[in-house]
């Protein structure tokens, strides 16, 4: 099992950007944003009974989305960018199972 490389994680979400919207800090934003996500919502206790656990795409879209009203990111990102970015960031986590 690889270990989680932040680089790679930024590299796939901004694989899934226009090429005029990726900037990389503004990118490294969304990423401590889904971190806190994260660590909000219990998502980074590991348990050995936790492959039914789901994160809410949707849910979690709506909660960055609202955090980056109160404090903007370098580049204003729409929900489908930010999604995306979820999902890629997930597809990275995953196939490092």
């Amino acid at each position: 099992m690889k270990d989680y490389d932040e680089t790679e994680a930024i590299a796939a979400m901004l694989a899934v950007l226009r090429p005029d919207r990726r900037d990389e800090d503004a990118v490294y934003e969304i990423l401590d944003l889904i971190y806190d996500y994260y660590e909000d919502n219990g998502d980074l206790d590991i348990t050995l009974d936790d492959d039914e656990a789901e994160t809410d795409i949707e849910a979690m879209v709506a909660a960055i989305a609202k955090q980056l009203r109160r404090r903007p990111a370098s580049t204003n990102f729409d929900n489908d960018e930010i999604k995306a970015m979820i999902e890629a960031e997930t597809a990275y986590q995953e196939s490092l199972l």
